[in-house]
C-alpha cells in the first residue's frame, strides 16, 4: 500500500476527515469505508475506488479522470466541479450526488444510479452518419 494512502487511512480511522489537495493517483482505495471523507482538490488520477463506499463525501474540485467507481456508493456525495473525465462508473450508487460543473466527457455511467443527482445532463443520442 502506497505511504500516502496508509497514511490517509490511519488518520480517518483516528476520526480525521479533511485531506483537501492530497495526491492519491493511481492508489487503490478499492472497499474501503470512507464516508464523509472531504477530498477536495485531491488528485486521484487513475485511482482504483471500486466498491468504495463514499456516502456524504465531498470530491469538490477532485481530478478523478480514469478512475475506476465501479460499484462504489457515492450516496450524496458532492463532485462539483470535479474531473470525471474517462472516469468508470458502472454500476455505481449516485442517488442524490451533485455533480455540478464537473466535466463528464466520456464517463461510462452504464447500470449507475442516478435518481435524484444534481447537475447531471444526458447527452443526447448523436445520429449515425450515413
Amino acid at each position: 500500500m502506497n505511504l500516502q494512502l496508509q497514511q490517509l487511512v490511519a488518520r480517518y480511522e483516528q476520526g480525521e476527515r479533511r485531506f483537501h489537495n492530497w495526491d492519491l493517483s493511481g492508489c487503490d482505495l478499492s472497499h474501503l469505508q470512507l464516508s464523509e471523507i472531504d477530498l477536495s482538490y485531491a488528485n486521484l488520477t487513475d485511482a482504483r475506488l471500486i466498491g468504495t463506499g463514499l456516502e456524504w463525501a465531498v470530491l469538490r474540485a477532485a481530478n478523478l479522470t480514469r478512475a475506476n467507481l465501479s460499484q462504489a456508493t457515492l450516496h450524496r456525495a458532492n463532485l462539483r466541479c470535479c474531473n470525471l473525465t474517462d472516469t468508470c462508473m458502472t454500476h455505481a450508487d449516485l442517488r442524490a450526488s451533485d455533480v455540478s460543473g464537473a466535466m463528464l466527457q466520456r464517463t461510462v455511467w452504464t447500470d449507475s444510479n442516478l435518481w435524484g443527482a444534481v447537475g447531471y445532463v444526458l447527452e443526447p443520442a448523436v445520429p449515425a452518419a450515413s
